[in-house]
């Protein structure tokens, strides 16, 4: 089943954030969530997740929470009562028009999807143990810039892709009574919580937990990061073979740190 949408704009200064940048896949899952697999198989990339503090009045702080491919999963559960779950934030018509002047840019679906691309694509145990995500609202929280004018290249074939999300985000407004709850392993078996909001927090305090997997420094002449997502992605099982894999190419200048190293979405039609 696809994620679950609302025409309701999310909070961009929600209570909680959760963001999502560099090579990993979100999909729904069976429980009216997300599941996040972090790529782990690129030797260029490496996960963090970094929890930003935003005390009002004050610098953000930060606390690094995990370093390295996860052991076990990591859970992001919004406790006693996730509500409705997981949706995703549509403003204007189906399909989709990337071309379209008047498009939200917090629009969900300016994400790669995948399974556009492949149908039935998934990702394999090269993307797991997974992140999961029991409530939100998913959005795009930064798009490409339109001076990059990048293309779909399959073989010969090249298509517009005017602009695209180069990070996602999941705006969580908790009621009084709720909290998020963050559950990981620092190594096997060892479990490792932490609540929020912190007790010790002043009331208007913000979180935003980063999900990175990035390469350490972006050098855009030398890697397309679509095709890095083959190494994870199968469709029945199966490897999608080389001359059916995508490719993205930029007629902009490749010169700017501005090519994203994109989160992509495996959303299944709603056909």
């Amino acid at each position: 089943m696809p994620f679950n949408t609302t025409t309701n704009a999310p909070a961009t200064n929600a209570k909680v954030t959760v963001k999502f940048a560099g090579l990993m896949l979100l999909k729904p899952n069976e429980n009216n969530g997300c599941d996040i697999g972090i790529h782990r198989l690129s030797d260029t990339h490496a996960l963090q997740v970094i929890l930003v503090v935003s005390k009002p009045d004050r610098p953000p702080s930060l606390v690094r929470l995990v370093t390295g491919a996860l052991t076990e999963p990591f859970a992001i559960n919004v406790t006693p009562d996730p509500g409705t779950g997981i949706k995703t934030f549509i403003r204007g018509p189906e399909p989709f028009d990337r071309s379209r002047a008047n498009n939200n840019e917090l629009d969900f679906r300016w994400a790669i999807n995948m399974q556009q691309l492949h149908e039935g694509a998934d990702f394999n145990a090269g993307a797991r143990p997974v992140a999961t995500l029991n409530a939100g609202t998913l959005y795009t929280s930064t798009l490409t810039l339109i001076e990059l004018t990048p293309e779909l290249v399959n073989g010969t074939k090249r298509t517009p892709l005017p602009r695209f999300s180069a990070d996602l985000a999941a705006a969580i407004d908790l009621p009084a009574a709720d909290t998020v709850e963050l559950s990981w392993s620092v190594q096997p078996g060892e479990r490792r919580a932490l609540s929020l909001p912190r007790p010790n927090d002043p009331p208007r305090t913000t979180y935003t937990v980063m999900l990175l997997n990035d390469p350490p420094v972006v050098n855009a002449l030398s890697h397309d990061e679509l095709t890095q997502y083959y190494q994870v992605l199968e469709v029945a099982g199966q490897s999608i073979p080389p001359e059916k894999q995508y490719r993205i190419s930029y007629n902009g200048d490749t010169n700017t740190d501005e090519i994203p190293c994109m989160p992509v979405i495996l959303n299944p039609s709603r056909d």
